[in-house]
């Protein structure tokens, strides 16, 4: 009787296991969605409106901080999964990607901020 307790609590911890890295692949995946939408957002802004930038950054903020919560608050209700895997499993997801879109970004703001050089006589005609 002991044999079949010891494998019970074997699979359940298996079980638990496996919930736990379903949990968090779900969390990088929706993560990783967010840095996109993140950096579209930043790029429509970037190359129509470049002087209203600063109010899209709370715009993403808000984004990644709802993000963060709903994953707490999700992770809460979620009995099988432990709320501090799928914590960082989320923030894992939105930070690695993140630092991509940025180096892009700043690859497009550069591209962007380069102009030819005026010759000294063409600019008065």
């Amino acid at each position: 009787m002991n044999v079949v307790k010891n494998l019970l609590n074997m699979i359940k911890s298996v079980i638990v296991m496996n919930a736990n890295i379903i949990g968090v692949i779900v969390a990088v995946v929706c993560g990783f969605f967010i840095a996109f939408l993140n950096y579209i957002l930043s790029k429509i802004i970037l190359t129509k409106a470049p002087e209203k930038y600063s109010l899209i950054t709370v715009v993403r903020q808000v984004f990644q901080i709802g993000f963060l919560v709903a994953v707490y608050f999700v992770g809460d209700k979620i009995q099988s999964v432990n709320t501090i895997y799928l914590l960082v499993g989320a923030v894992v997801g939105m930070t690695a990607p993140m630092i991509y879109f940025t180096r892009k970004l700043l690859m497009l703001n550069r591209t962007a901020n380069k102009k030819e050089p005026e010759k000294e006589g063409d600019a008065n005609g």
